[in-house]
């Protein structure tokens, strides 16, 4: 299962660190028969694998997938099962797949005199263009500096009208200004004046956070650009 997350407001102002996605259910394979599951996490800094703390059923129960649900960088509690790799300690990003084996990502990196290498396999399959092999290319770019993060110096509270605009807008889709304003309602129990949403979501916009896409739908931009990853 990928989860596309985007600005986060308190890992953002406090460590100038995103999250660009998250691929949940992904197995790390650390040795002949030794593997744990949980979700890895790639930001402009690092890539880190988080230990599953929750479990969900899918088809009838006949899938089960275990993962950590990370929305903040902050709130990431300690398990012997985490792992923290930064980009610049990566001397190589390979991803691969093929049609008897799943999407996965191998890493080698430098940890202090000796080199590493770290295995992760997707265990989620189907509904996308974008896999986690390939993570590896955006990986490079991030490293060789052709993909620049912008990170804004300042986002609306979270409690705020425009703090819930950017969340319901959290997944990257287009969005009218009714189904933001239904998400909202729907979500917080509100009634919301449509005209305040849209002036709301034009204040965003001035302010570089969401993109207009025609005259009535916004998104916000993927913090990838051009390698959006859920294209």
């Amino acid at each position: 299962m990928l989860k596309w997350l985007t600005y986060s407001r308190v890992t953002v102002l406090s460590s100038r660190e995103i999250i660009l996605a998250q691929e949940q259910g992904v197995l790390h394979k650390s040795g002949i028969g030794r593997e744990s599951q949980g979700s890895l996490v790639l930001t402009n800094k690092r890539v880190l694998f988080v230990g599953a703390n929750t479990e969900e059923v899918f088809a009838q129960g006949l899938d089960r997938i275990r993962y950590a649900d990370v929305e903040d960088l902050d709130s990431i509690g300690q398990s012997s099962s985490n792992i923290s790799i930064p980009l610049e300690t990566i001397v190589e990003a390979k991803g691969s797949k093929g049609v008897m084996t799943n999407p996965n990502l191998k890493l080698k990196y430098n940890l202090g005199s000796s080199e590493e290498s770290a295995e992760f396999v997707q265990t989620a399959i189907g509904g996308r263009k974008k896999n986690l092999n390939d993570w590896a290319k955006v990986i490079d770019d991030l490293k060789g500096g052709k993909i620049v993060i912008k990170i804004p110096t300042s986002l609306p509270e979270k409690d705020s009208l425009e703090g819930r605009i950017i969340e319901s807008l959290s997944d990257l889709q287009e969005k009218g200004i009714f189904e933001i304003e239904e998400e909202i309602e729907t979500k917080y129990k509100l009634d919301l004046d449509p005209d305040k949403v849209e002036q709301a979501c034009g204040n965003l916009v001035s302010k570089g956070i969401l993109e207009r896409k025609g005259s009535e739908f916004y998104r916000l931009p993927s913090p990838l650009g051009m390698d959006d990853l859920s294209s």
